[in-house]
């Protein structure tokens, strides 16, 4: 995120803010106290300096860090973050508002979900802010949201700040995610299913799953190899393993070399396109995720679009490993038997 960019989203909250009408009042059946005013006074004002975003929940920590190139993530191997997630957040919590305060007992604190944000069951999610010279420029534990506050703005937050037993709901949007993808970049590569022509995924054991479908207007692709007496589940079946490279995203980064890829329990899937792209992803289980490498190349009779599609592939993604979502790392390493029943007897 350039500093142009942050003045900019900077001076649009601004105007928002300012020309909001805001309705603060408690609701008749609230039996807490009425509050206004800014959560973090002048820091709407202070966008610009934020160069460090500090994330604590249970037994993780997100380190969100500009620099010269940009918001990049610490727990990612310095992986980019997506600037509008950084921005976003940024200015959510300059533009959130005291609305009611509620409890100070801190036996109640779970019940809003503003809890010690380090408890192993908690709910309560920290954020800190920082400028470049590591001073706290906000500090807040957010909880539950409140979806039906009186006034301009309906969605609201309970909040904390550390230190401070009193507990408000505060009005506007807050979003503090703790998964790692909702904030980097997330595309790995995007390669439509109606571009694939083939698939062919290698198990360690050597099982080897191909799906085809060389006409390119066929509804279904075809899978290869289906034993006399068996047939398909579901004729789209195969349709879900050539898709795996369509809008592949990741849930988290680290750099080549974190992750071991070691030969008997890697799987090799390749994926070829029409135009004469190949994509080769490498997929091995780690702690109930699964984690892969890529590599873009391209056939003999490749056009020149494909080659130059295969070095933009190949530029984002040397040097990285990435953890694939569940649904596709399931795509990726079904078996033939995982995709086949008896035939009906005749």
């Amino acid at each position: 995120m350039t500093p142009k960019s942050v003045m900019v989203l900077g001076l649009a909250t601004v105007a928002a803010v300012g020309a909001a009408a805001y309705s603060l009042s408690s609701s008749p059946t609230a039996i807490s106290t009425a509050v206004s005013g800014a959560v973090f006074p002048g820091l709407i004002d202070k966008v610009n300096d934020v160069t460090k975003v500090l994330i604590d929940h249970r037994d993780k920590t997100l380190t969100i860090s500009r620099g010269k190139d940009g918001w990049s993530m610490a727990e990612a191997d310095g992986y980019a973050v997506a600037p509008k997630n950084a921005e976003k957040v940024v200015v959510q919590l300059a533009d959130l508002n005291f609305y009611e305060m509620k409890t100070k007992k801190p036996e109640l604190y779970d019940r809003l979900h503003v809890e010690d944000p380090k408890g192993e069951e908690s709910e309560g999610r920290r954020i800190r802010l920082f400028d470049a010279e590591g001073k706290v420029l906000a500090d807040l534990v957010a909880g539950r949201k409140r979806y039906n506050l009186v006034g301009a703005r309906k969605e609201g937050v309970y909040i904390r700040k550390p230190e401070n037993p009193q507990t408000w709901l505060a009005a506007g949007e807050l979003n503090v995610e703790v998964r790692p993808g909702e904030w980097l970049v997330e595309g790995i590569v995007d390669i439509g299913e109606k571009e694939i022509a083939r698939a062919v995924v290698r198990h360690p054991d050597g099982e080897v799953v191909e799906v085809s479908k060389p006409d390119p207007e066929a509804r279904n692709f075809t899978l290869a190899g289906i034993p006399e007496g068996k047939q398909l589940k579901y004729d789209t079946d195969p349709n879900n393993l050539a898709a795996v490279p369509d809008q592949l995203n990741l849930e988290d980064a680290r750099k080549a070399g974190a992750i071991a890829f070691p030969d008997g329990e890697t799987i090799q899937a390749t994926f070829e396109t029409r135009d004469g792209l190949s994509l080769t992803i490498d997929a091995v289980s780690k702690d109930d995720s699964t984690w892969a490498r890529l590599k873009a190349g391209t056939m003999a009779d490749a056009k020149p679009e494909a080659r130059k599609r295969a070095d933009e592939i190949n530029k984002r993604v040397e040097g990285w490993v990435y953890k694939l979502p569940g649904f596709k790392a399931t795509r990726l390493t079904r078996r033939v038997a995982d995709m086949l029943k008896d035939k009906p007897a005749s």
